[in-house]
Protein backbone atom coordinates (compact mmCIF):
# COMPACT_ATOMS: atom_id res chain seq x y z
CA UNK A 1 0.00 0.00 0.00
CA UNK A 2 2.82 2.44 0.83
CA UNK A 3 4.40 1.68 -2.53
CA UNK A 4 1.20 2.52 -4.33
CA UNK A 5 0.81 5.74 -2.41
CA UNK A 6 4.46 6.64 -2.99
CA UNK A 7 4.03 6.25 -6.71
CA UNK A 8 0.80 8.25 -6.49
CA UNK A 9 2.68 11.07 -4.78
CA UNK A 10 5.34 10.98 -7.48
CA UNK A 11 2.74 11.11 -10.27
CA UNK A 12 1.02 14.05 -8.60
CA UNK A 13 4.27 15.87 -8.15
CA UNK A 14 5.21 15.18 -11.76
CA UNK A 15 2.13 16.86 -13.09
CA UNK A 16 2.20 19.70 -10.64
CA UNK A 17 5.92 20.35 -11.16
CA UNK A 18 5.25 20.63 -14.87
CA UNK A 19 2.77 23.34 -14.07
CA UNK A 20 5.40 25.16 -12.07
CA UNK A 21 7.58 25.19 -15.18
CA UNK A 22 4.84 27.08 -16.87
CA UNK A 23 3.88 29.38 -14.01
CA UNK A 24 3.79 32.91 -15.29
CA UNK A 25 2.96 34.60 -11.98
CA UNK A 26 2.64 34.05 -8.26
CA UNK A 27 -1.06 33.17 -8.56
CA UNK A 28 -0.15 30.10 -10.58
CA UNK A 29 2.43 29.13 -7.95
CA UNK A 30 -0.12 29.39 -5.16
CA UNK A 31 -2.63 27.34 -7.18
CA UNK A 32 -0.02 24.62 -7.58
CA UNK A 33 0.77 24.70 -3.87
CA UNK A 34 -2.93 24.49 -3.00
CA UNK A 35 -3.37 21.52 -5.36
CA UNK A 36 -0.40 19.71 -3.78
CA UNK A 37 -1.63 20.31 -0.24
CA UNK A 38 -5.15 19.18 -1.06
CA UNK A 39 -3.99 15.97 -2.72
CA UNK A 40 -1.53 15.22 0.06
CA UNK A 41 -4.34 15.55 2.59
CA UNK A 42 -6.57 13.25 0.51
CA UNK A 43 -3.78 10.64 0.33
CA UNK A 44 -3.22 10.83 4.09
CA UNK A 45 -6.94 10.33 4.69
CA UNK A 46 -6.94 7.34 2.33
CA UNK A 47 -3.98 5.80 4.13
CA UNK A 48 -5.56 6.33 7.56
CA UNK A 49 -8.83 4.83 6.41
CA UNK A 50 -7.06 1.73 5.09
CA UNK A 51 -4.97 1.41 8.26
CA UNK A 52 -8.20 1.36 10.26
CA UNK A 53 -9.72 -1.19 7.86
CA UNK A 54 -6.59 -3.36 8.22
CA UNK A 55 -6.75 -3.19 12.00
CA UNK A 56 -10.38 -4.32 11.98
CA UNK A 57 -9.62 -6.94 9.35
CA UNK A 58 -6.83 -8.49 11.43
CA UNK A 59 -9.20 -8.78 14.39
CA UNK A 60 -11.80 -10.48 12.22
CA UNK A 61 -9.37 -13.14 10.94
CA UNK A 62 -7.93 -14.36 14.25
CA UNK A 63 -10.15 -17.46 14.20
CA UNK A 64 -9.33 -18.42 10.61
CA UNK A 65 -6.63 -20.98 9.74
CA UNK A 66 -4.77 -22.29 6.69
CA UNK A 67 -6.01 -21.66 3.18
CA UNK A 68 -9.22 -20.06 4.42
CA UNK A 69 -7.16 -17.36 6.14
CA UNK A 70 -4.84 -17.01 3.12
CA UNK A 71 -7.77 -16.65 0.73
CA UNK A 72 -9.42 -14.08 2.99
CA UNK A 73 -6.20 -12.04 3.22
CA UNK A 74 -5.67 -12.18 -0.54
CA UNK A 75 -9.25 -11.01 -1.14
CA UNK A 76 -8.82 -8.14 1.34
CA UNK A 77 -5.57 -7.05 -0.31
CA UNK A 78 -7.19 -7.23 -3.74
CA UNK A 79 -10.09 -5.06 -2.55
CA UNK A 80 -7.72 -2.48 -1.14
CA UNK A 81 -5.59 -2.60 -4.27
CA UNK A 82 -8.62 -1.84 -6.43
CA UNK A 83 -9.63 1.01 -4.08
CA UNK A 84 -6.12 2.45 -4.32
CA UNK A 85 -6.11 2.08 -8.08
CA UNK A 86 -9.38 4.01 -8.37
CA UNK A 87 -8.11 6.66 -5.95
CA UNK A 88 -4.87 7.13 -7.87
CA UNK A 89 -6.79 7.27 -11.17
CA UNK A 90 -9.01 9.99 -9.73
CA UNK A 91 -6.02 12.04 -8.56
CA UNK A 92 -4.33 11.55 -11.93
CA UNK A 93 -7.45 12.87 -13.65
CA UNK A 94 -7.42 15.92 -11.39
CA UNK A 95 -3.72 16.48 -12.07
CA UNK A 96 -4.13 16.19 -15.83
CA UNK A 97 -7.10 18.59 -15.80
CA UNK A 98 -5.02 21.01 -13.73
CA UNK A 99 -2.07 20.63 -16.12
CA UNK A 100 -4.21 21.17 -19.21
CA UNK A 101 -5.82 24.24 -17.65
CA UNK A 102 -2.40 25.73 -16.90
CA UNK A 103 -1.08 24.79 -20.35
CA UNK A 104 -4.04 26.46 -22.03
CA UNK A 105 -3.21 29.72 -20.22
CA UNK A 106 0.53 29.47 -20.90
CA UNK A 107 1.89 31.79 -23.56
CA UNK A 108 5.56 30.79 -23.25
CA UNK A 109 5.26 27.27 -24.66
CA UNK A 110 4.36 26.30 -28.19
CA UNK A 111 1.40 24.04 -28.92
CA UNK A 112 3.86 21.25 -29.74
CA UNK A 113 5.60 21.64 -26.37
CA UNK A 114 2.25 21.65 -24.58
CA UNK A 115 1.22 18.48 -26.38
CA UNK A 116 4.56 16.83 -25.63
CA UNK A 117 4.18 17.66 -21.93
CA UNK A 118 0.68 16.19 -21.73
CA UNK A 119 1.78 13.08 -23.60
CA UNK A 120 4.88 12.71 -21.44
CA UNK A 121 2.95 12.87 -18.16
CA UNK A 122 0.27 10.51 -19.42
CA UNK A 123 3.01 8.11 -20.53
CA UNK A 124 4.68 8.22 -17.12
CA UNK A 125 1.34 7.61 -15.43
CA UNK A 126 0.71 4.55 -17.63
CA UNK A 127 4.20 3.25 -16.79
CA UNK A 128 3.34 3.60 -13.10
CA UNK A 129 0.05 1.75 -13.59
CA UNK A 130 1.89 -1.11 -15.32
CA UNK A 131 4.56 -1.14 -12.63
CA UNK A 132 1.97 -1.27 -9.82
CA UNK A 133 -0.06 -3.99 -11.57
CA UNK A 134 3.04 -6.11 -12.07
CA UNK A 135 4.13 -5.65 -8.47
CA UNK A 136 0.67 -6.45 -7.16
CA UNK A 137 0.47 -9.68 -9.17
CA UNK A 138 3.92 -10.69 -7.97
CA UNK A 139 2.99 -9.86 -4.37
CA UNK A 140 -0.12 -12.00 -4.40
CA UNK A 141 1.63 -14.94 -6.05
CA UNK A 142 4.57 -14.77 -3.62
CA UNK A 143 2.36 -14.34 -0.58
CA UNK A 144 0.26 -17.34 -1.55
CA UNK A 145 3.31 -19.50 -2.23
CA UNK A 146 4.87 -18.66 1.14
CA UNK A 147 1.60 -18.93 3.07
CA UNK A 148 0.82 -22.32 1.54
CA UNK A 149 4.32 -23.75 2.02
CA UNK A 150 3.80 -26.25 4.84
CA UNK A 151 7.55 -26.92 5.14
CA UNK A 152 8.16 -23.45 6.58
CA UNK A 153 7.63 -22.38 10.17
CA UNK A 154 5.78 -19.15 10.90
CA UNK A 155 9.08 -17.38 11.65
CA UNK A 156 10.55 -18.59 8.35
CA UNK A 157 7.46 -17.35 6.50
CA UNK A 158 7.72 -13.94 8.16
CA UNK A 159 11.42 -13.79 7.33
CA UNK A 160 10.82 -14.68 3.66
CA UNK A 161 8.07 -12.06 3.36
CA UNK A 162 10.21 -9.41 5.04
CA UNK A 163 13.10 -10.16 2.69
CA UNK A 164 10.76 -10.00 -0.31
CA UNK A 165 9.34 -6.64 0.78
CA UNK A 166 12.86 -5.21 1.22
CA UNK A 167 13.75 -6.32 -2.31
CA UNK A 168 10.55 -4.83 -3.66
CA UNK A 169 11.19 -1.49 -1.93
CA UNK A 170 14.53 -1.31 -3.72
CA UNK A 171 12.81 -1.99 -7.06
CA UNK A 172 10.27 0.74 -6.35
CA UNK A 173 13.01 3.19 -5.41
CA UNK A 174 14.81 2.41 -8.68
CA UNK A 175 11.62 2.93 -10.66
CA UNK A 176 10.97 6.29 -8.99
CA UNK A 177 14.57 7.44 -9.56
CA UNK A 178 14.33 6.47 -13.22
CA UNK A 179 11.17 8.50 -13.62
CA UNK A 180 12.74 11.46 -11.82
CA UNK A 181 15.63 11.35 -14.30
CA UNK A 182 13.19 11.22 -17.20
CA UNK A 183 11.29 14.21 -15.80
CA UNK A 184 14.50 16.17 -15.35
CA UNK A 185 15.46 15.47 -18.96
CA UNK A 186 11.99 16.52 -20.10
CA UNK A 187 12.22 19.77 -18.11
CA UNK A 188 15.63 20.48 -19.64
CA UNK A 189 14.24 19.81 -23.09
CA UNK A 190 11.28 22.16 -22.66
CA UNK A 191 12.83 24.85 -20.48
CA UNK A 192 16.64 24.59 -20.82
CA UNK A 193 17.29 27.95 -19.16
CA UNK A 194 15.58 27.10 -15.85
Amino acid sequence: MKTIMTISVVVGMITISACSLMAEDNDAGSAIKTQRIQQKQERQEQIQQQKQENKEFRKSTTELKGTEKTDTIVQHRETQYQENKAFIQQQHGENMAFLKEKLAKNTKLTDTQKSELSTFFESQYQENVSFRDKQHSENIAYFESVANDSTLTMDQKKSKLKEYITKQKAETKGHIQQQQSERKAEREKIAPNK
